[in-house]
């Protein structure tokens, strides 16, 4: 793993793919148009999570996979696969910053437990701070502010911080219709190697380690896979229906994933993705 800037032709394929043929401009508006391009298109999933962990062909002593950027955007463009929150936050911090933005990593609670589970991005753009958080997937960044709380008034993407004394407390929402907390715990810059620890504990304490779980972002609003339900939150309400076998499979391709990466979570989670017996599949 490394803490490497991107190449430059790298840089340039994935702008492009999040629908950007030019680099943004250095402002609220061009933070904007990169961030909402990643929400469009980039997951948050533990797909290669659950392959290294699981698969008894990887090793169990190789390093969670996609911490270093530019494994993570080869794997996103050849598969369709994001990642948890430290390769993902690692991933859009370090594209923020080959875009020109002064972007760093910080560390945060999901939950609010005190504990450094949750891996995020600020960006400062003169004088004002901006949180672009990659599981979150705001649609827009929220401004941050050290005196007064700050929202995004929006009936899908409705997101709060509240100045605490170790930074902001967040509040966002889910697709169905739960909310989770979050507090900083480092505000300042958190190096890669912090980042790199915290990803190899997560390997025995994760929510995301035994099932498929993939969120995103669409031109309606959220949507996500997990523990065999589809939902969906819009400006129209949501949406949580059951899953199971071809369904999943189809719901996963249609948010991107590649027959490939599909093949080899099928390997290895045979009772969510393959059909029930005497059903077949058109995946």
């Amino acid at each position: 793993m490394t803490d490497d800037p991107l190449d430059r032709e790298l840089a340039e394929r994935v702008l492009e793919r999040l629908g950007l043929p030019d680099r943004p401009s250095i402002d609220p508006d061009g933070l904007t148009a990169l961030y909402r391009g990643w929400g469009l298109a980039v997951p948050f999933d533990n797909v290669r999570k659950l392959i290294a962990l699981h698969d008894p062909t990887c090793s169990p002593t190789a390093p969670l996979p996609g911490l270093d950027a530019t494994d993570f955007f080869e794997q996103w463009l050849r598969h369709g696969v994001g990642g948890t929150c430290w390769p993902s936050a690692n991933a859009l911090t370090t594209l923020a910053a080959a875009c020109g933005f002064d972007a760093r990593r910080i560390t945060a609670s999901m939950f609010d437990l005190n504990e450094p589970s949750h891996g995020s991005t600020i960006v400062t753009i003169d004088g004002t701070e901006w949180l672009i958080d990659s599981s979150m997937l705001t649609d827009r960044p929220l401004p941050l502010s050290a005196t007064e709380a700050t929202e995004i008034d929006d009936p899908v993407f409705a997101t709060t911080a509240t100045p605490v004394p170790e930074g902001w407390l967040f509040g966002f929402p889910l697709p169905d219709e739960s909310s989770l907390p979050c507090r900083t715990i480092s505000p300042a810059e958190t190096s890669h190697d912090f980042y790199a620890e915290r990803y190899e504990v997560s390997r025995t304490a994760s929510p995301f380690n035994e099932h498929v779980y993939l969120r995103r972002n669409d031109a309606d609003g959220i949507v996500s896979m997990g523990n065999g339900r589809l939902a969906t939150r819009t400006a129209k309400g949501i949406t949580n229906e059951e899953v199971s076998g071809p369904d999943t499979r189809e719901a996963l391709s249609a948010m991107g994933l590649s027959d490939e990466i599909l093949a080899q979570l099928a390997a290895i989670l045979p009772n969510e993705l393959d059909p029930p017996s005497g059903r077949t599949s058109g995946a």
